[in-house]
C-alpha cells in the first residue's frame, strides 16, 4: 500500500507541476498568423490599415473595435470575435517591390485557465478564421489604385460656381478618344453659344470626367456671364460649375498621362483615408478640369487645372499627405478658347474644418 500511495503522491505532484509550467510559461493568448501579398505601395496599404474606422468587419466573424497603434510599419488594433471573445489584430508592412507585405496576425485571450492554455499549442480559436480575415483584407487592400501618392502636390481651395454652358458626352476611356471629344467641343460650342448670346467668362472645361461602364461621361463646355439662355434649346443645356472645398492639382502633361499621375494618386489617398470605397465608383468624388492652354493641340492640353469637389472629411487625407501650394496656372488661354474675363484678386483664409489652407479661388477662373 505504500508503494501504491508514493505512486499516487508523485502523479498528483506531477500534474501540480504540469499545471505550474502550463500556467507560468505558455503566453495567455492563442495566436495565428497569415501573411498576404498585396499589388499595391506599402504607404497606401498602410494608411488604409492604419485608418480603418472602428466597425470595420475584417473577415467571417472578425470585427474591428478600435486602432490602437500605427507607428513603425505595424498596426495593431482591438477586434471583437462572433464568440463574444475579444482579442487583437497586428499588421506588419513591409514594402515589396512597387507592392507590399503584410503578415496579419490574430490574437485571443486565454485567460488564467491552464487547460484553456493549451490552446496556445494549437492557435486556438483564432486559426480557422486567420485564412477567411486574411482573404478580405487582402482583396480590400489590392482594390486600391495602385499609386504612390507620397509625392503628391495638392492645395485646398474654395471655388465659387458659375453659369455653365455644356454638352455632355461619354468617349472612350484611351487618350485619343478624349481628346477628340474635346477637339469637337472647341470648335462647337463656341459657335452655338454665339448664336444664343451667351458670352464665356472662362476657358474650357470638363465635369467630371468619371468612367462610367468603361467610357468617360462628362460635361464639357464654358462657363459665361450674363443671363441663361432662353427658349428651348436643341444642342447643350445650362446649369452651375461645381462648387464648394476642393482638392486642386495644377498639371503640366499629356492627356495620356493624367490618370497615373494626378486621378490615381489622389484615388489612392482618398481610398487610405477611408473618405472613399476604392471598390466601387458610385461614391466618387465629382471632379472637372479647366484648360489653361489650346486643348487641341497634340496630346490635348498640357497645362490644366484638376479639382475633386470633397465629400466627407478631408483632414483624414490631409493628415497622410499635407497639401502644398502647386505652380499658378497660366495667365489666360490661348485664342483656341473664348478669353476670361479679368481674374479677381486672390484672399486666403485658413480653414476651420480641416488642418490646410483654403484658399478663394478667382470666381472667373475656378
Amino acid at each position: 500500500m505504500g508503494g501504491i500511495g508514493r505512486i499516487i503522491i508523485f502523479v498528483v505532484v506531477a500534474a501540480l507541476v504540469g499545471a505550474g509550467v502550463v500556467f507560468f510559461v505558455l503566453p495567455n493568448k492563442a495566436s495565428s498568423s497569415q501573411t498576404i501579398v498585396v499589388a499595391r505601395p506599402a504607404s497606401s496599404v498602410f494608411e488604409r490599415l492604419a485608418l480603418a474606422p472602428p466597425g470595420t468587419h475584417i473577415g467571417t466573424g472578425v470585427t474591428l473595435t478600435r486602432i490602437t497603434s500605427a507607428q513603425n510599419d505595424v498596426v495593431t488594433g482591438e477586434v471583437a470575435y462572433a464568440d463574444g471573445k475579444t482579442g487583437a489584430v497586428t499588421y506588419h508592412v513591409t514594402p515589396q517591390g512597387n507592392g507590399s507585405s503584410v503578415e496579419m496576425t490574430l490574437d485571443e485571450g486565454l485567460g488564467t485557465n491552464p487547460l484553456n492554455k493549451l490552446k496556445v499549442l494549437t492557435g486556438g480559436d483564432v486559426a480557422p478564421l486567420i485564412h477567411g480575415a486574411s482573404a478580405a483584407v487582402q482583396s480590400d487592400l489590392n482594390a486600391l489604385p495602385a499609386a504612390d501618392f507620397t509625392n503628391l502636390q495638392y492645395d485646398i481651395v474654395q471655388v465659387a460656381s458659375q453659369p455653365f454652358f455644356y454638352i455632355e458626352n461619354c468617349s472612350a476611356t484611351d487618350a485619343g478618344s478624349i481628346t477628340s471629344i474635346i477637339n469637337q467641343a472647341v470648335g462647337a460650342i463656341p459657335a452655338i453659344m454665339r448664336a444664343k448670346g451667351i458670352t464665356p467668362s472662362g476657358p474650357l472645361m470638363a465635369v467630371e470626367p468619371r468612367v462610367v461602364q468603361g467610357q468617360y461621361c462628362y460635361q464639357v463646355g464654358y462657363p459665361y456671364s450674363g443671363p441663361a439662355p432662353r427658349g428651348a434649346l436643341l444642342v447643350g443645356k445650362a446649369g452651375q460649375t461645381p462648387g464648394g472645398v476642393m482638392m486642386h492639382v495644377h498639371y503640366t502633361g499629356a492627356e495620356g498621362d493624367v490618370v497615373p499621375q494626378v486621378y490615381n494618386k489622389i484615388d489612392a489617398l482618398l481610398g487610405a483615408a477611408h473618405i472613399d470605397d476604392p471598390t466601387t465608383s458610385s461614391d466618387d468624388w465629382p471632379t472637372y478640369e479647366v484648360y489653361n492652354d489650346d486643348p487641341t493641340q497634340a496630346g490635348g492640353s498640357h497645362n490644366r487645372e484638376i479639382y475633386y469637389v470633397t465629400r466627407g472629411d478631408i483632414s483624414r487625407a490631409t493628415a497622410i499627405v499635407p497639401p502644398h501650394a502647386p505652380s499658378p496656372p497660366a495667365a489666360a488661354p490661348t485664342a483656341a478658347a473664348p478669353a476670361p474675363a479679368p481674374a479677381a484678386s486672390t484672399t486666403t483664409t485658413t480653414a476651420t474644418t480641416t488642418s490646410a489652407t483654403i484658399t478663394t479661388a478667382p470666381a472667373t477662373t475656378p
